[in-house]
């Protein structure tokens, strides 16, 4: 008998293997277990007696003959399958009446088989499949403790067995393959012994989640009774001497309901770690009989599955001569309808059977006869073969004589497949499946991760991207209403938005390093913080005010770069500047405010606040905000009259509006007298005042109404005007209205507006009515914004006016003093494009601001000086001392002019400070031509000067 293409039965028995092999869904269900195919090759001849000898040959021919089935053409694996073949009966017993109590022989030889079927399904040909559970029952049954009395002894005798089996390699019976600790580093070693044994405990007691799985199955299955719940107690009584001490059926459904569970549990395949399989694990168990342990591998895989009714993934196919469980002869069987299959039969008995605990609920015997030429007697089941037998024997037939040559009208069955073709696993389970999803999934995880980072960084104003989670998110910058807002110490670009701030922000930055690291070298000099507080935005700014507050910010370069530039001496702090934005006016000033005063809290060395470009009711709030959290407030060119009442913490470097009311009403009337303007038209005695209608306006309203008030003092008649700025929509006039009414107002016009953007409309308005007969313009001090941007003013050849400037770059001075000179050289230095038509302003506002700092740094001098703490609150306190008032002789001066603060807490506004009255004519200043109202004792001071 060497091939079974055309042996009765065997053409159902591939059909039906065809059918149950592969896997039919992701989550099977109880109901897609497979049966047990139980195959029976009856020997030669008839049913013999007790002493029939079985012929082992077919049985195992039968086997290989499946096994070329599940094999490719060129014989490697196809499908994984695992083939044992057992040892053969020399002589078959009898068939049993009834099933028969198992005994120890039998626990050991079921052993043997489960042993021998998980070393081959182990290997990639047998599906990789792990059994934790069955060889560690495998090897607990072969253990042998020395102490049998004391079970403390014994416990702890296993436990140092299970912890060396657990550290060692091992062989699936647990045998030593080499200690792993030797080769460990130290450190390691003193982890190992401390830490390592606490792991074990846990894991063994089976009670602790995530860790000791397979040992907590033990605690739960009902096979062989746990006891009190503890791993060890079962352990003992499994061990060698032990378990045959209990019953044998239950230890050998112990035995198979481990190896069932390993199956399922490695069969599940969750998680895209663990392998997915697509067949069910194949066993091709041949040569089966009573005494080797194959009908007792049958009779618990069933008798496990009725008692459980979960789904087991094993498709066990055993071959034999007798029928299993009873080991009956083999008997012909009725004809079935051809269109029913071996399999369909099964199902519809399957489950009444497996209700009443039958084994044979689970069993698909299947007798596979002899060959077609070998069966001339037996011609309805030679029909059932292939083609190719039934023509055989019809040829036969008909040269005998014995039949018609008509053929059968018998259907065949379909000739069972050559080989059974492995099942391809979905395309997410395949390598390249796994490949693309985690090329996806990783895709996906880093487009996240660089949205998230881009976003944060959008978000926080950063350089590009936030690395998350490798370098701190920065959150000292918000953006707000597409404007970046918070504090820097130069490293965010963003902060101040445009080009035009990139070498002033990067001379801080690089200063502020050296401030830091020139501390640690200096110890003995104090280091400060000065946060300069701008209201850029990065939509809607112009180019004036963006370069008023760039230079500024160069200001506070200069002061930072003069001290880092000085001798070592305790009494001369080192700068460190930070750059705080709050937005356009201002609005986000609270916020900053707030944010500031957290930084102060964590950092003391933030002691002042200097800056601010304009008088508003939103910088006011600031300014309150800022005293709410200690931090004094040093303005530069603020001038409105109320914020000196918004914070007794509040200074400022400029003089008031009131101040420069007054020193506008003294000229006007100086040139009423004469009845000229500067440029020698004629003047009538009555002044026009135009202001904003911005309420929040501070600067505008308050110098309209200072200005109106002088010159009702003087006696000139003034009428006052308001224009819509700029951004709103206009409710009376625009500034270029406006402009175009004071062509028709007579007398003088008083400008006490924004210099930017409003002015360039205010002129190019009296430009479009009056430009040959324009009227005489005074403005207020913010109109050195427009002249500061000479892109835009120098287009101005037409309308000639005058301004009240609060400073003077060096080209609007014929004579500079000394502090000027020496500061504009440092400016130059450091910022080579001031050198240049284009890059030198001439509204003073580096200058200013260089006096703020300049103030705060001689006030923490004085500080040291008198060894005081510095913070703060005592900043504040020294800022008070610098005046001359009762003889302290702290007063200095500063390159706008001589910084007093008078001495008295309500002023902290320098007296006398310095006011020139600037003409500009021809698209430019003329110098010659500036007026200087300043102290008493100053040369250029006027006769007609008010004096505080």
């Amino acid at each position: 008998m060497t091939e079974f293409e055309s042996v009765e039965g065997f053409g159902k028995l591939i059909e039906t293997v065809d059918e149950l092999y592969a896997r039919p869904r992701r989550r099977c269900r109880y109901a897609d277990t497979p049966p047990i195919l139980g195959c029976v090759v009856a020997p030669e001849g008839t049913a013999g007696g007790p002493d029939e000898r079985p012929d082992p040959i077919p049985a195992q021919r039968l086997v290989e003959a499946i096994a070329r089935r599940l094999e490719a053409k060129d014989g490697k694996t196809k499908i994984p399958y695992a083939k044992v073949l057992q040892e053969p009966e020399t002589v078959q017993p009898p068939a049993s009446a009834v099933l028969a109590e198992l005994g120890t022989a039998d626990v050991l030889a079921l052993q043997e088989v489960l042993a021998q079927i998980a070393d081959k399904l182990a290997v990639d040909t047998g599906g990789s499949y792990r059994f934790p559970r069955f060889w560690l029952l495998s090897w607990l049954m072969k253990q042998e403790l020395s102490t049998q009395e004391n079970v403390k002894v014994r416990r702890r005798e296993l436990r140092d067995l299970l912890y060396h089996r657990s550290i060692t390699r091992a062989s699936h019976g647990g045998t030593a393959a080499g200690d792993l600790k030797g080769d460990l580093p130290v450190w390691v070693r003193v982890l190992w012994v401390v830490l390592l044994p606490l792991y074990f405990w846990a894991r063994h007691s089976g009670t602790v989640p995530g860790i000791g799985r397979s040992y907590r199955w033990f605690l739960r299955q009902n096979d062989v009774a746990p006891g009190n719940g503890n791993f060890f107690e079962l352990a003992l009584r499994l061990t060698k001497d032990q378990w045959t001490t209990e019953k044998a059926e239950q230890v050998a459904r112990l035995l198979v309901n481990a190896f069932l569970e390993d199956l399922r549990e490695d069969f599940r395949g969750a998680g895209w770690i663990h392998r997915y399989h697509t067949t069910f694990p194949t066993v091709l168990l041949g040569r089966i009989s009573r005494r080797n342990g194959g009908y007792t591998l049958l009779r618990m895989v069933a008798e496990v599955r009725n008692d459980l009714r979960l789904f087991d993934p094993l498709l066990l196919i055993t071959t034999g001569n007798r029928v299993p469980p009873l080991a009956m002869p083999p008997r012909p069987k009725p004809q079935q309808p051809a269109e029913k299959s071996l399999l369909a039969s099964w199902r519809e008995r399957r489950d009444n059977e497996s209700r009443q605990r039958e084994i044979k609920a689970w069993l698909i015997d299947v007798t596979v006869g002899q060959p077609a030429d070998e069966q001339r007697e037996q011609p309805v089941a030679a029909a059932r073969t292939g083609n190719g037998v039934r023509q055989r024997l019809l040829r036969r037939r008909t040269a005998a004589g014995t039949t018609k040559t008509t053929p059968p009208t018998t259907q065949p069955l379909r000739t069972p497949p050559k080989h059974l073709h492995r099942v391809p696993r979905p395309w997410w389970r395949t390598r390249r499946g796994g490949a693309l999803i985690g090329f996806v999934v990783l895709a996906v995880s880093f487009g996240s991760y660089a949205g998230v980072g881009y976003a944060d960084n959008y978000r926080h104003c950063g350089d590009g991207f936030t690395w998350l989670g490798v370098e701190p998110a920065t959150t000292s910058v918000t953006r707000i209403d597409g404007t970046c807002i918070g504090v820097t110490d130069g490293s965010n670009e963003l902060l101040l938005p445009g080009s035009a701030f990139d070498e002033v922000r990067s001379t801080i930055y690089a200063q502020n390093q050296r401030s830091s690291a020139l501390s640690k070298s200096q110890p003995d000099r104090p280091l400060i913080t000065l946060v300069f507080m701008s209201s850029a935005a990065d939509q809607g700014s112009s180019d004036g005010v963006m370069t008023a507050e760039r230079e500024q910010l160069a200001g506070m370069a200069v002061a930072q770069a003069v001290q880092l530039n000085k001798a070592a001496q305790a009494y001369e702090p080192l700068l460190r500047v930070l750059i705080a934005n709050a937005g356009p006016q201002l609005r986000q000033g609270e916020r900053v405010a707030n944010q500031l005063g957290r930084m102060a809290a964590a950092d003391p060395s933030i002691v002042a606040v200097v800056g601010m470009v304009q008088s508003r009711e939103s910088t006011a709030t600031t300014i309150r905000a800022l005293a709410a959290v200690g931090l004094p407030t040093v303005a530069a060119t603020l001038t409105a009259d109320t914020m000196v009442q918004v914070s007794k913490l509040y200074f400022q470097i400029s003089p008031q509006n009131a101040r420069e009311a007054k020193v506008a009403a003294r000229h006007v009337s100086q040139l009423l007298a004469k009845g000229k303007d500067p440029f020698g038209r004629p003047l009538a005695r009555k002044a026009t005042i135009y202001k904003s209608d911005d309420l929040a306006d501070t600067y505008s309203q308050n110098l309209a109404a200072d200005l109106k008030l002088s010159l009702a003092e003087r006696g000139i008649p003034v009428r006052v005007e308001s224009f819509t700025p700029a951004g709103r929509q206009p409710a009376t006039l625009d500034a270029g209205t406006a402009g175009s009414a004071a062509c028709d107002a007579g007398g003088v016009v008083l400008y006490a507006a924004r210099g930017l953007v409003d002015f360039p409309a205010f002129i190019a308005g009296i430009a479009d009515h009056c430009r040959s007969q324009p009227p005489y313009v005074l403005a207020g001090d913010d109109v050195t914004t427009y002249v500061a941007d000479r892109a835009v003013s120098g287009a101005n050849k037409s309308v000639p006016f005058q301004y009240l400037s609060l400073a003077l770059a060096p080209e609007l001075s014929q004579d500079p003093p000394p502090a000027a000179s020496d500061f504009y050289q440092q400016l130059d230095n450091l910022f080579p494009y001031e050198k240049s038509a284009r890059g030198r302003t001439l509204d003073g506002h580096a200058a200013l601001n260089y006096d703020a700092a300049y103030t705060v740094v001689l006030a923490v001098s004085y500080l040291r000086r008198d060894r005081v703490a510095i913070n703060g609150g005592t900043v504040w306190t020294a800022l008070q001392s610098v005046t001359d008032a009762g003889g302290s002789r702290r007063a200095y001066q500063g390159v706008t002019g001589r910084i007093d603060f008078g001495g008295t807490i309500g002023r902290r506004v320098p007296l006398n400070k310095p006011i020139t009255i600037v003409t500009f004519r021809n698209g430019q200043p003329v110098p010659a031509a500036n007026l200087v109202c300043g102290g008493p004792r100053d040369p250029e001071t006027q006769a007609w000067c008010p004096f505080d």
